[in-house]
């Protein structure tokens, strides 16, 4: 019997009914598309938005008032899995950073656990570590007590340095360089394994979860990430009960369980505001020059544009999207412009944001789904603390013996 299916029925209603508050693209919005809710928003100053939106707390009581459906969906935590007793950094893992370090020591503490349940021993598999980077995880679980490590990364310059730390303290770890998306990935796979992602992104982390129940692999474990990075133009559920109740999520809405921070202090609240004026003023620029109103979305770009001129920012941008610059640019008057509707654009990404997490659930539920229709037993829970990422969420899965 399905753990998940019944919250997942309940999700995917809430969802359907709720489309027109999270489907919208705030920055080709015009006007708020909720009349009801406009006199509410438009009373919230700049200030007092940021502060909500910031307060996920605070702003799920406040938009309740006039989506009620809401409260019944905070009703639907997911559990804290195991933490690691301490995140200690041996000489070794020089370079990474202290929120990743907690992420890998807290991920590999899961690994263990579900271990010991099961067999009251840990570590007795191989390990397959899925888009690797250098095999910090893999390193940490090598030294841990895995009897075989394979690492799996594309970039051989990540390969190299990984087999040099895994040498250098003489460990069973070794590389494949190779494309994830490769037949030669696939064949990685075997049934007497422990396959783990941390943090593989979009398309990556489907075909993890695909070869692996393919390939009949006895325990796996993956954090998803970056949902939006898949080679269909919409997401296709796992899952038969998902593919009966496919919410048809482009890649656009597959963003918005990215849009959360958790790092930050007022440097990079002023970039945030800093980018998002500039890339409203290029648009307001850009529709006149094209004599186009539809919305131009700009490529990511280095944070260091930011500390440059709005003018440099627009040759940049019209470099990019094959735009001949104006002679004079007049950056004062396209700030002004972009700054009301920097506010239209942040009323309606408040209301979007609290659909973020209902939306990451959903996708992750359709993954727990169709590990269970696959004959696996589902464990599905929060495998770190939100100040070291908000991508916590851990799904693992065992054959039963």
């Amino acid at each position: 019997m399905s753990l998940y299916a019944d919250t997942f029925l309940q999700l995917s209603q809430l969802l359907q009914h709720a489309r027109h508050d999270w489907q919208h693209t705030p920055f080709s919005c015009t006007q708020l598309p909720w009349p009801e809710l406009a006199t509410a928003l438009q009373a919230l100053d700049e200030d007092e938005l940021d502060t909500l939106d910031a307060d996920d707390d605070a702003a799920f009581a406040w938009l309740s008032k006039y989506r009620s459906e809401l409260l019944s969906a905070r009703q639907l935590p997911l559990p804290d899995l195991k933490r690691a007793p301490d995140y200690a950094t041996p000489r070794w893992s020089s370079g990474i950073g202290g929120r990743k370090w907690a992420q890998i020591k807290d991920f590999a503490a899961n690994i263990h656990a579900i271990n010991h349940k099961i067999a009251d021993v840990t570590l007795t598999q191989p390990i397959l570590e899925w888009c690797a980077g250098k095999g910090h995880l893999g390193r940490l679980l090598a030294q841990q007590g895995a009897p075989k490590v394979t690492s799996l990364e594309w970039a051989p310059d990540l390969c190299a340095q990984g087999e040099a730390l895994a040498s250098q303290l003489q460990l069973p770890h070794e590389f494949v360089c190779a494309n994830a998306l490769s037949p030669q990935a696939a064949a990685l796979f075997q049934p007497p394994q422990i396959a783990v992602a941390l943090h593989a992104c979009g398309e990556l982390h489907l075909r993890f979860l695909k070869h692996a129940a393919a390939a009949g692999t006895q325990q796996l474990a993956v954090s998803p990430c970056c949902y939006h990075l898949i080679t269909d133009e919409h997401y296709q559920p796992l899952s038969q009960v998902g593919q009966q109740h496919d919410l048809k999520l482009d890649r656009h809405s597959l963003r918005l369980p990215l849009q959360q921070q958790i790092t930050g202090g007022e440097r990079v609240r002023r970039l945030r505001h800093i980018e998002l004026t500039w890339r409203l003023a290029f648009d307001e620029l850009q529709q006149t020059l094209t004599a186009d109103t539809s919305y131009l979305p700009l490529p990511s770009f280095p944070k260091r544009l930011l500390s440059g001129d709005f003018s440099d920012f627009v040759l940049w941008a019209c470099e990019k999207k094959s735009l001949t610059p104006p002679h004079i640019i007049d950056s004062e008057h396209w700030l002004a412009l972009a700054a009301s509707r920097r506010l239209l654009v942040k009323r309606i990404e408040f209301v979007r944001h609290r659909y973020r997490y209902l939306l990451e659930l959903w996708l992750l539920l359709d993954k727990a789904l169709f590990l269970e229709e696959q004959g696996y037993q589902v464990q599905l829970g929060l495998f770190t603390d939100l100040q070291h990422t908000p991508r916590r969420y851990l799904l693992q899965a065992t054959l039963p013996a």
